[in-house]
């Protein structure tokens, strides 16, 4: 499962930052292990940990950008947007994401999620060894609230990210439809 995370964050940076910076990144790799390489195979982490060197960044925001960036990946985003009608419902069906995503990709380690009310807030409990988890979760989270165009402030208090929603439609979010087809028949009717 390294292999997805690690062919993740290739794809990441090959989208982000461009073929040349992978080029790159993954002989400055092969150099310093002494193996050849033409991709970044089985070394994502450290090419991730090299980007974020460079552009003054800590890795922790450099896989936030990844989780903001796998929203803008249409068949991931779809799958997202499936979880509820408007953001707070989102939020609140976080709890089945591993389920879910144990469905698509079984050996993938995704963490337990809880959801819990405090304060008005939404909370969510991320358990989790890999603390890489959190962040990119942010990340998500943050893209999906721009998907649904919702404004509300999301941060990190130890293990937990703390959700609160000052305006649920804040902005116009970006159009989802079941699927084309469906849409399609919808609009003959």
């Amino acid at each position: 499962m390294n292999r997805l995370v690690d062919r993740t964050i290739e794809e990441f940076l090959r989208m982000t930052y461009g073929d040349d910076l992978v080029r790159v990144l993954a002989d400055e790799l092969a150099l310093r292990e002494g193996l050849p390489r033409d991709d970044l195979q089985g070394c994502g982490r450290q090419a991730l940990a090299l980007v974020a060197a460079q552009m003054a960044k800590s890795q922790a925001e450099m896989f936030e950008d990844i989780g903001a960036w796998l929203t803008r990946l249409e068949p991931i985003r779809r799958l997202l947007r499936f979880s509820g009608r408007d953001f707070r419902d989102f939020l609140l069906g976080l709890e089945e994401l591993p389920g879910r995503a144990h469905l698509v990709l079984p050996h993938l380690a995704v963490p337990d999620l809880v959801i819990t009310r405090r304060h008005g807030a939404i909370v969510i409990t991320v358990r989790a060894e890999d603390r890489d988890w959190q962040p990119v979760l942010i990340g998500l989270l943050r893209g999906m609230a721009d998907d649904y165009g919702a404004l509300c402030l999301i941060d990190a208090e130890g293990p937990d990210i703390r959700v609160e929603i000052w305006e649920e439609r804040f902005a116009e979010g970006r159009n989802f439809r079941l699927s084309s087809e469906v849409a399609a028949q919808g609009e003959r009717a």
